[in-house]
């Protein structure tokens, strides 16, 4: 084992792992939460659907392991060995397989989404296209370094041009979905300001979930080229697939708000109390009024009809 000294700065790499580690694992609390908000609220919801949140939950947990261990490995099992200090473990290469799973399932979920608003098969499968060819690039890149265990490999820039291209087109490709779908949720507008209030609603929760997840990606592309020594945008990315779990759960557990607004309000009851007799021209007045109301009362239950129609062209993304 070497002296203290003689070590190598790990901050900037597995320091930064360490800290990658303890964020991972904050998130992954989060999205245990949202699985669990999911599965009590929604009991109805297709099996498919049950069996993407479990599977992707699952996929990120795995992940998790891997990240632990590679952590574990460096910092306290081998702790001042520089040898295995200077290779890379089979367990931080293969998190990048259950991560790219995942990210994959979920990229897919809001693609769909797409798909329905738009009615565009081509604009689907090009916004598709793009996210498969950052996950087939993720997983050649994983088992390019499983044959290679070297961490000059990742430092050296090795892959420079590979990484940079996944960063840069998922981020892109993030932005393209929430964008897309933003514009067609614009086109939903009606004029009943129930409806409205809803879509607005959506176009909240589409940038949102959008925005996190491509930010972070561009965040790990700056800090891949800015900290081109350390292993800051290998921290980052632990977190990336989390993101996109988590953007997942959110929009399902969002539904029961959303369909809570969508609910039409309660039917007006209307009570008539016994008056005395009055006369002939009083009666007409009065007659005049329940006819008046009863006119309200039809044009609101029209207006309700005529909301639930329009509803039913987003009412899948709710």
């Amino acid at each position: 084992m070497s002296s203290p000294s003689s070590l190598p700065n790990v901050e900037p790499t597995y320091g930064a792992l360490l800290i990658g580690a303890f964020v991972a694992m904050f998130f992954q609390g989060i999205l245990s939460v949202q699985a669990f908000i999911y599965y009590e609220n929604f009991p109805h919801d297709s099996r498919k659907m049950k069996a993407l949140v479990a599977t992707v939950w699952t996929l990120d947990l795995v992940q998790l392991v891997f990240i632990c261990h590679a952590v574990y490995h460096y910092l306290a099992r081998n702790w001042g060995n520089v040898d295995v200090l200077a290779t890379t473990t089979v367990a931080l290469d293969l998190h990048l397989i259950p991560l790219t799973c995942a990210t994959l399932l979920c990229q897919g979920f809001f693609l769909l989404r797409v798909w329905k608003f738009s009615k565009k098969l081509i604009l689907s499968l090009f916004l598709g296209a793009a996210c498969l060819s950052t996950g087939i690039i993720d997983i050649v890149m994983a088992i390019q370094t499983i044959s290679n265990p070297s961490l000059n490999t990742v430092l050296s820039h090795m892959f420079s041009a590979e990484v940079i291209s996944v960063f840069a087109v998922g981020a892109a490709a993030d932005l393209s979905i929430a964008a897309i779908l933003c514009w067609y949720l614009r086109r939903e507008l009606t004029e009943f300001d129930r409806i409205n209030s809803l879509i607005g609603r959506l176009i909240q929760y589409t940038v949102a979930t959008g925005l996190v997840t491509s930010l972070l990606a561009l965040g790990c592309l700056i800090a891949y080229v800015g900290a081109p020594n350390g292993l800051i945008f290998m921290a980052m990315h632990f977190s990336l697939g989390r993101m996109y779990t988590n953007a997942l759960l959110a929009t399902l557990n969002s539904r029961k708000i959303l369909r809570t607004q969508l609910a039409p309000p309660s039917n007006l009851q209307w009570t008539r109390t016994n008056v005395p007799s009055m006369p002939a021209f009083a009666r007409r007045s009065e007659v005049a009024t329940e006819l008046n109301q009863d006119i309200q009362l039809k044009t609101v239950e029209d207006r309700d009809d005529i909301s639930s129609s329009s509803k039913r062209g987003f009412e899948s993304a709710v």
